[in-house]
């Protein structure tokens, strides 16, 4: 008898279900919540600032490419088309070569045809040969991660300002002004 006994013991131990209890379980996924909500918003944040530092990256490309063009050519660009003829700025359909320099989305990462909110749109405009440059994201949660940029062509002077998560660069905050007195 003591052996069937022992067996059935055997058999209570084997059929006894482990695992985690109900507050153990709750615990953890406040756990994982609060991570996540403290992680997420830093992650996007991140992700902004890399596309910005993308755009900002262009930026200084059309800024080489326009003193290139005017030193190659010995004219003012008046478009995107014009540029091509030093570097193509990219668009994710392909090089701009719009007879214009009004806004143009620039291929940066994830930028693609059906990703319109991943991308940047950068325009240009020359007022007395100083080009201002702009980059904006199309994104509505990302206005103030803007690029603002400028190129004296008098003067050989060039600046760039980002935006920061909280307030957007002006073109007031650019420095290529010349004092002509």
């Amino acid at each position: 008898m003591a052996t069937a006994i022992t067996n059935k013991n055997l058999l209570d131990s084997h059929l006894r279900i482990e695992g985690f209890s109900l507050v153990e379980l709750l615990v953890t996924v406040a756990i994982i919540g609060i991570l996540g909500a403290i992680a997420l918003p830093q992650y996007f944040s991140q992700v902004q600032k890399n596309r910005q530092n993308e755009a900002a990256t262009v930026l200084s490309q059309i800024q080489t490419t326009i003193a290139a063009f005017v030193d190659e050519m010995g004219i003012l660009p008046t478009s995107w088309q014009d540029l091509n003829k030093i570097t193509p700025l990219m668009t994710p359909e392909g090089p701009a070569n719009q007879n214009h320099f009004n806004w143009v989305k620039i291929a940066n990462g994830g930028c693609t045809e059906t990703q319109q909110d991943h991308c940047y749109e950068v325009n240009a405009k020359e007022t007395d040969q100083i080009f201002i440059l702009t980059a904006q994201s199309k994104h509505a949660d990302a206005t103030t991660y803007n690029v603002v940029a400028c190129l004296d062509l008098r003067t050989g002077s060039s600046d760039l300002k980002k935006g920061s998560g909280s307030k957007a660069a002006s073109r007031a905050d650019l420095r290529c002004v010349r004092n002509d007195a």
